[in-house]
């Protein structure tokens, strides 16, 4: 049975409709005068739904999507959105899958006012209902170690080549190595997104077709329209640009919510490890297991302590290591909590220069851990540092609403990742009935450096030689 209702969205005036039909996809319209639109369709895949064996198929999968259907040749649903001024893109993270066109509702050349999103609906639709992945575009299986491999290069060599660039960005190695650390063996967010060269090179375009069949299910995606429109003449649009019967794709009921944080335990125990990298700088990462995404009071509540801690120019983190240092051995320094249906994670990340530092990369590093200990322990959050980070995280909230896309994408990830809209209807009633105790509570919950994961990337021994030359020539 088909299941409609109104929400209020908020900072806008008029409710928003929200429609889940028998099938279980979702349909979200957010009314927002003006001349621009968006829509994005939120799929319930990602990493998530991965082994292996086919780690990164939904990355690779997200790149194919846009390489033609039955009505539209590769490349003409790029060329004809750029030809009226849209923004197209896409992204894959662990949770989900995303694909949105923002674009201004006016007139472009050949079409009159309003068509604009017509046309952009109907080849977003049909791009997510009924692409071919065509062979020719996913491009032969091959080994991509092989240096003298001569053959056809299509979509697999680009995403082989992405792949590449990664490994030697120092993010990347530092990311990787603490979602190792935090996960166990198995665990599917232990698994790079992007995936390996290997599994890349040789996924078969079959397997990439039934992933594809399988998860681009009715109700596994929810589509979010923002914009000007009338909202029946919308829905009619809506269901008939999305007639999964036509593209005859079933509501076979994988929800990818089948996966439960249940399913698996975190290593209890504080983890570190060093990574070695070409660089003179150390970058690092340390991770913290945070609250399950649907626990609100605790999420918000941890936002607000990272804010206090390291978000911002007058944060803890900032004056302490950078601000206030005669000589400050780091270069920067922030953190924040990010959202995953398993569970949230919060990251502590910065940069410092290991030359410049009297001690080794331990000590360096207990100088930020001295400052958040004292954050739990001797010096809590103050009622001032509590009351000027709600106020900023009210300001951010309100700039989501600023936008079409802004308020796209907050309810998506809402809806996917938390599995309801509440995390974005709820969060300024939380925000405010939150007070400074339940902060530092939480805090001291969630930010124990007993249980901390700590991955830094130190200099080579070519990036040590490099600086010891330097240094060499300076004395000269």
């Amino acid at each position: 049975m088909t299941e409609a209702k109104t929400i209020q969205i908020p900072y806008l005036p008029e409710e928003a409709r929200v429609v889940t039909y028998d099938n279980g996809y979702t349909f979200v319209f957010v009314p927002k005068r003006g001349d621009v639109f968006n829509i994005s369709t939120w799929v319930k895949t990602g990493s998530l739904n991965e082994d292996d064996r086919i780690n990164g198929i939904s990355h690779f999968l997200e790149h194919l999507m846009f390489k033609g259907t039955e009505r539209f040749k590769p490349g003409e649903f790029d060329k004809a959105m750029e030809s009226m001024g849209a923004v197209i893109n896409a992204a894959t993270w662990k949770d989900f899958t995303f694909y949105y066109i923002t674009g201004p509702k006016g007139r472009a050349e050949g079409l009159q006012i309003g068509q604009n999103f017509e046309l952009a609906l109907d080849m977003h639709a049909d791009m997510m209902l009924g692409s071919t992945i065509p062979d020719e575009e996913v491009g032969p299986t091959y080994d991509p170690f092989d240096p003298d491999y001569k053959g056809e290069k299509r979509e697999r060599s680009v995403v082989i080549e992405e792949i590449s660039m990664r490994e030697d960005q120092p993010w990347t190695k530092i990311y990787n190595s603490v979602n190792h650390m935090m996960y166990q063996q198995g665990h599917p967010y232990q698994r790079d997104v992007i995936g390996t060269r290997a599994i890349i090179g040789n996924v078969p375009r079959a397997t990439i077709y039934d992933y594809y069949r399988r998860w681009y299910s009715p109700a596994n995606m929810t589509t979010i329209v923002v914009g000007d429109f009338d909202f029946n003449t919308l829905e009619e649009k809506i269901c008939r640009s999305f007639d999964f019967e036509k593209f005859k794709i079933a509501a076979n009921g994988n929800d990818a919510s089948a996966v439960t944080a249940e399913a698996f335990k975190h290593p209890a125990e504080k983890r570190y490890d060093e990574v070695q990298g070409e660089y003179q700088t150390s970058f690092f990462i340390i991770g913290f297991h945070g609250p399950d995404p649907k626990n609100l009071q605790e999420s918000i509540a941890l936002d607000v302590a990272g804010h206090v801690l390291g978000e911002s120019r007058s944060s803890r983190l900032t004056q302490a290591l950078l601000e206030k240092p005669a000589n400050p051995i780091y270069n920067y320094v922030s953190c924040g909590q990010s959202t995953f249906k398993l569970g949230n994670v919060f990251f502590i990340q910065g940069n410092f220069n290991p030359q410049e530092s009297p001690g080794t990369v331990k000590d360096t590093l207990r100088q930020l851990e001295t400052e958040v200990e004292r954050m739990l322990t001797t010096e809590p959050i103050t009622q001032d540092e509590f009351t000027r980070a709600v106020k900023k995280l009210k300001v951010n909230f309100a700039e989501t609403s600023e936008t079409a896309s802004g308020i796209a994408e907050t309810i998506g990830e809402a809806v996917t990742v938390v599995g309801s809209m509440d995390a974005y209807l709820n969060y300024l009633n939380v925000l405010n009935e939150l007070d400074v105790d339940t902060v530092n509570t939480v805090a001291r919950k969630y930010l124990a450096l007993d249980k901390a994961y700590t991955s830094v990337m130190v200099p080579g021994e070519d990036a040590k030689e490099e600086t010891e030359t330097d240094d060499d020539d300076a004395e000269d």
